[in-house]
């Protein structure tokens, strides 16, 4: 489980980049780009989807996020992205729509830390009336069960989508506030990007992921039930 780790080199240009944060900059370091950041970027994120698709029995598909930023609907106009980032997910498993997403693994290598988390951003319309029903339905404990592991080993949930519960759900209900989440995922963040930069890089992200698996599986499950 061992495969070509990101160097010290790699962090420097992403803080060079967060500094000169332009075309022309980007142009005139385009080959330190491409040497300290999409090779590297590019080796890693295949050794991790095979390390995730033994930790998940899974065969997992990927992406690696552009370093354009889409700045068509953004007030800030600086047009490089300064982390690197990743996503995984099974390769079986389907989008639905625009935005909802199979549950799967991120990862944000970011100039100062490591960021990685697992769970599904946006349900499917189908996943999240399976995700309401089955809270309703007194089938939340699983849920908050598997969240709780998760939180004791450093992982924190993602902000609800919704000030208040879904219209029908009831608002005294005890997992009222779960019904809030439009989606549901788990965060933790590495403070040393030393983690990513020598051989058992892989295996110690997955080491630190093993406890949220869980809560992946919990998801992928309702998918495949929904």
């Amino acid at each position: 489980m061992t495969a070509p780790a990101f160097q010290p080199g790699t962090f420097r240009f992403l803080k060079d980049l967060a500094t000169n944060n332009s075309r022309d900059w980007f142009d005139r370091n385009k080959a330190d780009y491409q040497r300290l950041v999409k090779i590297p970027a590019d080796a890693f994120r295949a050794g991790l989807a095979d390390a995730l698709a033994d930790l998940t029995g899974c065969t997992i598909a990927s992406k690696q996020f552009r370093i354009n930023r889409d700045l068509r609907f953004s007030r800030d106009k600086t047009p490089y992205n300064t982390h690197i980032r990743m996503a995984f997910w099974p390769a079986s498993a389907a989008f639905e729509g625009k935005d909802a997403q199979p549950p799967g693994f991120f990862l944000s290598i970011e100039p100062d830390h490591i960021r990685l988390g697992t769970g599904c951003m946006t349900f499917s319309k189908p996943v999240l009336g399976a995700y309401l029903a089955a809270l309703e339905a007194g089938r939340g404990g699983e849920v908050t069960k598997v969240l709780n592991a998760a939180g004791s080993c450093g992982f924190k949930v993602s902000d609800p989508d919704l000030v208040k519960v879904p219209r029908g759900f009831p608002k005294d209900h005890p997992h009222a506030d779960l019904a809030r989440h439009k989606g549901l995922a788990v965060w933790r963040d590495l403070p040393d990007t030393g983690t990513v930069q020598d051989e058992t890089a892989i295996a110690t992200l997955v080491k630190v992921w093993t406890p949220a698996l869980p809560v992946w599986r919990y998801l992928y499950n309702l998918q495949e039930k929904a």
